[in-house]
């Protein structure tokens, strides 16, 4: 049966391995992260990411969201308690498809309330791209997002630092 959209998430590690996570259908949300969860290593070429997010979006709708966990599926993944504690590591690019457009949105990493959309920074493709477009998008923001996610988590972890010798 054909949505009207198909949502993923797509968590990007240090060394820039894609973690993907479809949506489903979730009685307490509407949709949400199902427990479904597919792993891209790097090094990997745009065709390969290309067909890896299409798996991603392939899996939606697949199962339903477990309502009854009260543990978040990239929690579950990392092993790490709390969404903020799972997620502190990795950036999340949000990609939603409709029947005429990909929409792609980067997160920043806020260390206190995990990931944050960048809807300043939202790339819109439409779902007849050219071979590599979708790529270019999601390697942009990786260039991007990830060294200032890791960046700005050194910064922090400096002040923390800091903070705790002066007591």
């Amino acid at each position: 049966m054909e949505r009207e959209f198909y949502t993923i998430s797509l968590y990007v590690d240090k060394d820039e391995n894609l973690i993907g996570i479809p949506c489903g259908e979730s009685e307490k949300y509407g949709i949400a992260d199902i427990d479904t969860v597919m792993l891209l290593k790097a090094p990997y070429s745009a065709a390969e990411v290309e067909k890896f997010i299409e798996k991603v979006i392939n899996a939606c709708y697949t199962k339903k969201h477990n309502d009854e966990s009260p543990v978040s599926t990239i929690e579950k993944y990392t092993k790490k308690k709390g969404f903020v504690a799972a997620t502190a590591d990795l950036t999340l690019i949000s990609i939603v498809k409709t029947q005429e457009t990909y929409s792609i949105m980067p997160t920043f990493n806020d260390y206190e309330r995990g990931p944050l959309c960048i809807d300043d920074d939202e790339r819109i493709i439409q779902v007849n791209y050219k071979e590599g477009e979708l790529y270019e998008h999601i390697h942009d923001i990786i260039m991007v997002y990830v060294k200032a996610n890791a960046f700005y988590k050194e910064m922090a972890e400096l002040e923390e630092e800091k903070k705790n010798s002066v007591q």
